[in-house]
């Protein structure tokens, strides 16, 4: 049986036994037959039309967009609002700039930048064009605290704001419960030590994948966002795609409401039964999420909800930025002689950016192996107690032999942003 398994911008094909083979999933999306139509009715619906808001929309008014690290067609959806900005912006007087919520991320590279807003709008409006950068601090305006004494630091660029119009897409996340919505604003464009006290709750029970309601990361970026919007008019786009990373669903509207719907929507399409954890899974970040290592993490998550204990977790990423920008995950694991040293540091040092991957990475490693197909140093692979292996054949027929004559492996071909669920009473094994 041929499998071609995403990597990169491509995909590489493995050969395996039928037999072997517990199922190959995805997303369960199909290629949507008419995106454009798909958008241009959310946002011709009455009463939460984008000309109606951008009829009386406030200035200065700020669009912000996902950075390169995220697979949201922006350009696709600029393209549409395009012509009635550029009308609203003939009116003497008015501001309008265009945000990359990048987080904590780095900076958008001028290809990226091509890509997220599209060539023609990046070359008429490169002016207008901002990369949000949360250690800039001449760039961070405070505006108060959350319940839980998170200080509220955002890009002067949405304090100045009267309007603001965001477009994001939403897929599940395993602590934030699930990313889009408030997401572009906080982390989107909140100060450093803003994301740092949100990510700290990661730390806490209730910060889980598809959870919302109790999760302590999420209650608290929504109260983040009530305190940066409080004002403004709100015009938001929530996405979800299909296949092919193309609009799949549109909801336009008010913020809350359209992420409820696109939640919805994501929960149907990302959620994926299995029937039993297996021996050997493939966890695969497809591009652009395989940009780092950092990034990589979220397949590594989805991944350990269908491996056995005691079973091989493989995990694929072509990585062609490396580890990333916040190597925490990297510097905890290699400072520590073992899984269980790194979590036991964890818990007795201060939190960092990142720790909440390095501990939950450490808790798959006491009970499963992580092996490692990407474009990192094989030294590096190994200091994070994980086992490179130089392409996705080698390690499923290794695995498969290690694991012996009955086990079989699960494809997870967009672990990044799926999550398997196996049966209650089965999530232990």
């Amino acid at each position: 049986m041929r499998i071609d398994v995403p990597w990169g911008k491509g995909t590489t094909p493995v050969e395996v036994d039928a037999r072997r083979v517990a199922a190959v999933l995805g997303a369960k999306a199909e290629k949507a037959e008419d995106p454009d139509g798909i958008l241009h009715g959310a946002i011709s619906r009455p009463g939460a039309s984008f000309e109606g808001f951008i009829a009386a929309a406030p200035s200065p008014l700020l669009v912000v967009v996902n950075d390169g690290t995220r697979p949201t067609p922006s350009a696709h959806v600029l393209r549409a609002l395009r012509p009635g900005l550029e009308e609203w912006l003939t009116a003497p007087g008015r501001e309008l700039a265009f945000a990359v919520a990048t987080g904590t991320h780095r900076v958008a590279l001028p290809e990226e930048i091509d890509h997220i807003f599209g060539s023609g709008l990046a070359e008429a409006h490169a002016g207008r064009i901002f990369s949000h950068d949360a250690k800039a601090g001449e760039q961070l305006v405070h505006l108060g605290a959350t319940r839980r004494g998170t200080d509220v630091w955002v890009n002067r660029l949405l304090a100045d704001a009267r309007g603001v119009i965001v477009i994001n897409s939403v897929e599940p996340h395993y602590f934030a419960g699930y990313t889009g919505g408030r997401k572009s604003l906080f982390p989107g464009l909140a100060g450093y030590d803003t994301v740092w006290a949100n990510h700290k709750l990661s730390m806490e029970p209730g910060s889980e994948t598809l959870v919302l309601e109790g999760n302590p990361v999420h209650e608290d970026l929504e109260e983040a966002m009530a305190v940066g919007v409080t004002g403004k008019e709100i015009f938001s786009i929530q996405l979800v795609l299909d296949k092919d990373h193309q609009i799949g669903f549109a909801a336009a509207g008010s913020l809350a409401e359209t992420f409820r719907q696109a939640v919805a929507v994501a929960d149907r399409q990302f959620v994926l039964g299995i029937e039993r954890r297996y021996e050997v899974v493939v966890a695969v970040a497809p591009h652009p999420m395989d940009c780092n290592f950092y990034q990589t993490n979220k397949a590594i998550q989805s991944g350990a909800l269908a491996v056995k204990n005691g079973g091989v977790l493989i995990v694929v990423s072509q990585c062609p930025f490396g580890l990333g920008e916040n190597q925490t995950l990297f510097d905890m694991l290699a400072a520590a002689d073992s899984p269980a040293e790194a979590l036991q540091r964890a818990g007795r040092e201060e939190y960092k950016l990142g720790v909440q991957q390095a501990t939950r990475v450490a808790s798959i490693l006491e009970r499963a192996e992580i092996w490692a197909v990407t474009s990192l140093k094989d030294d590096d692979v190994r200091a994070m107690f994980m086992t490179p292996v130089a392409d996705v054949q080698t390690a499923v027929d290794e695995a498969l032999a290690r694991q012996g004559p009955d086990a079989q492996v699960l494809f997870l071909n967009e672990a990044s942003i799926t999550v398997p669920r196996v049966p209650i009473g089965l999530d232990h094994s």
